[in-house]
């Protein structure tokens, strides 16, 4: 059984995402006016959690060609040359590079990584947040988790990402600016094997 939790966030070692619990969410201008919510299904990651939480990191890799937006033809295009080209760059890569308190809430800190897409590295800054702690549902003995909240947004020129055609009424397929929000579960397991026990692994 492991030990009890920390008071707050948590405690230091090693953290893996949840991917199974955990929503990696984009929200995009679709045809200029609509907007369109999309996830990336496949993911792993780590937090080490540092005695000094400044001075904790964080790795994240998704894969590219799991995005769904619900539309079978809309992802297709989406993984092809004219977007995020998944046959030649089937990683999205996140790594932090720092972390620092924020004013938003008593729990709120903000994240600085770098964030490749598309082979191309830009420097990005996420609003993030503790939300709470919790035994794991199936597994309560052994398995714990906390779960933060980030949001940021990004732009697909900066990473060399297109557009799509123009519009005859103004506008491109896809709009420039995307905002990013993320529901996320850490766990103090490697999820690793239960993943692929149920098949959900890579």
């Amino acid at each position: 059984m492991t030990s009890a939790p920390p008071e707050v966030g948590p405690r230091p070692g090693t953290w893996h995402l949840d991917p199974l619990h955990s929503s990696l969410i984009f929200v995009a201008h679709y045809l200029r006016y609509g907007r369109v919510q999309g996830t990336f299904g496949r993911a792993e990651g780590q937090v080490v959690v540092a005695e000094n939480p400044a001075e904790s990191s964080v790795e994240v890799t998704l894969e590219a060609g799991s995005i769904n937006t619900g539309v079978g033809a809309r992802d297709a295009h989406l993984r092809s040359a004219d977007f995020l080209d998944v046959d030649h760059h089937p990683e999205i890569h996140f790594v932090s590079t720092g972390f620092e308190q924020s004013r938003r809430g008593r729990y709120a800190f903000r994240l600085y990584g770098d964030l490749t897409i598309h082979g191309t590295t830009v420097p990005v800054a996420l609003n993030a947040q503790w939300v709470g702690e919790s035994p794991d549902y199936v597994s309560p003995e052994d398995t714990y988790g906390h779960f933060f909240s980030a949001t940021t947004q990004i732009s697909l020129s900066d990473f060399g990402v297109g557009l799509g055609s123009e519009l005859p009424w103004g506008g491109t397929l896809v709009g420039e600016n995307v905002d990013i929000v993320l529901e996320v579960r850490l766990q103090n397991q490697d999820p690793a094997p239960f993943l692929k026990q149920i098949g959900h692994a890579p």
